[in-house]
């Protein structure tokens, strides 16, 4: 999801997502058939929003979610197509991990079903869900990134957010910062991830690879300097040296001690929930800042699908589950209200809530904001077959040279050498 960061969220996942998830609608009489789900909390709190409108439609169709970590899934998907059994009917599956299972053979091909919403869903959305002219898959969320910021801490250091159009403004904002002790940013260098990384990239329509698959890491004179930008913020001392999504990560959030958090859409999920709902009013939201003044001002990060398995012997009532939970816009706008789960839908955007102001942004339209930020997400090629191997490869050599021990023409060459090494690409 909305992504990948859920993993290591744990008990914290545990949200205030009280969504009034008494969705399922019991009846009296048995079912005739079983659906099982799997997916990860709070998503599948998300999905069961649904549930009634499906149950209505389909009374004698059961549901059944299994509650599986991100990582989880995908291990348990690995080892079905092992042993040839042991799928679920249909499955939650991030965008990151989406070619992973294509390649796997074990989605149900449903290019003719989801014709018709070729269209009504965002273009980029459908690039991970669709192999050989293809599509496995039925988008779901969208991550479009935005500047989350704190509106004390810029009042404090007399910083007018409306400066902030590009990068070099983010760096300049971020030195102003570090004269009060507030980083602008918090971004591991012993233990970075790679994925704010990933975001520039995405921004700038690049990625890990080219359209045809090839290696470009070391490649691209644009790639070298993103990086060489993110050596300049930590050598001028305005990131922060903390890891995402660990104890100090939140209270370093939740206790106003970083200014900004370029991030996804679902961030706002935890700012709400647990991660700092004591702060409403104090956050704005901003389109992230460009590399250049005509460029993008937002990215994709994370994201996730529904994919029905191939094995599964109620092919029917799989998709008209599918196509219940994320096919219809009533229904996908609602998941959007309650969860910040943006819809990959468009019809779905044209619900009046979107232009209602949030009370938690001070009283911003921000999901008009997102609306119009994901109407604009680059195609990228971030995500792919191998993404693991690749994302697992470049943290290993960022860290390096975030610690000093690499220059980033070296860390590139090394992390494209090992990844063209590891995955046969080019």
């Amino acid at each position: 999801m909305h992504g990948r960061r859920l993993l290591s969220i744990g008990a914290a996942a545990a949200m205030t997502l009280a969504l009034a998830v008494g969705a399922t609608a019991s009846t009296s009489h048995r079912a005739a058939a079983t659906l099982t789900i799997w997916c990860w909390t709070p998503t599948d709190d998300a999905l069961k929003l649904a549930d009634a409108a499906f149950t209505k439609a389909h009374p004698d169709v059961e549901l059944n979610y299994v509650q599986i970590k991100p990582a989880d899934v995908y291990q348990k998907l690995q080892l079905a197509a092992a042993a040839g059994k042991g799928f679920p009917d249909v499955s939650c599956v991030e965008d990151s991990h989406l070619a992973q299972f294509t390649k796997l053979g074990i989605l149900q091909d449903i290019t003719a079903k989801v014709a018709p919403y070729h269209k009504q869903i965002q273009a980029y959305k459908w690039t991970e869900a669709t192999a050989g002219g293809h599509v496995y898959a039925m988008p779901w969320d969208g991550g479009p990134v935005a500047l989350f910021y704190r509106r004390s801490i810029f009042k404090q250091a007399k910083i007018n957010p409306a400066s902030i159009h590009t990068w070099n403004d983010y760096y300049k904002a971020g030195l102003k910062l570090k004269a009060m002790g507030i980083p602008i940013w918090l971004q591991s260098k012993g233990q970075n991830d790679a994925r704010f990384f990933e975001d520039l990239l995405w921004q700038q329509g690049l990625g890990y690879v080219d359209a045809k698959g090839n290696v470009v890491l070391d490649k691209s004179p644009k790639i070298r300097s993103t990086l060489a930008f993110m050596g300049k913020m930590w050598n001028a001392g305005i990131l922060g040296d903390q890891t995402e999504w660990t104890d100090p990560w939140y209270k370093s959030i939740s206790d106003g001690q970083v200014a900004t958090l370029p991030m996804a859409v679902w961030m706002g999920t935890f700012l709400k929930s647990w991660l700092a709902p004591k702060t409403a009013g104090d956050w704005g939201v901003l389109p992230l800042p460009r590399w250049t003044a005509k460029g993008a001002d937002t990215a994709n990060d994370g994201g996730s699908a529904l994919a029905i398995m191939k094995s599964s012997s109620d092919q029917s009532d799989a998709w008209a589950y599918v196509q219940t939970h994320l096919g219809r816009a009533d229904i996908q706008a609602r998941i959007y209200q309650q969860t910040d789960l943006f819809p990959s839908l468009k019809t779905a955007w044209r619900s009046p809530f979107m232009r209602q102001a949030d009370p938690y942004y001070g009283g911003e339209k921000t999901r008009l904001l997102f609306e119009q930020l994901a109407a604009q997400v680059p195609v990228a090629h971030v995500y792919s077959s191998d993404y693991e191997q690749m994302n697992t490869l470049m943290s290993a050599e960022l860290q390096k040279f975030a610690l000093g021990k690499e220059t980033a023409a070296q860390a590139l060459s090394n992390a494209a050498s090992s990844i063209r090494s590891r995955t046969g690409r080019h």
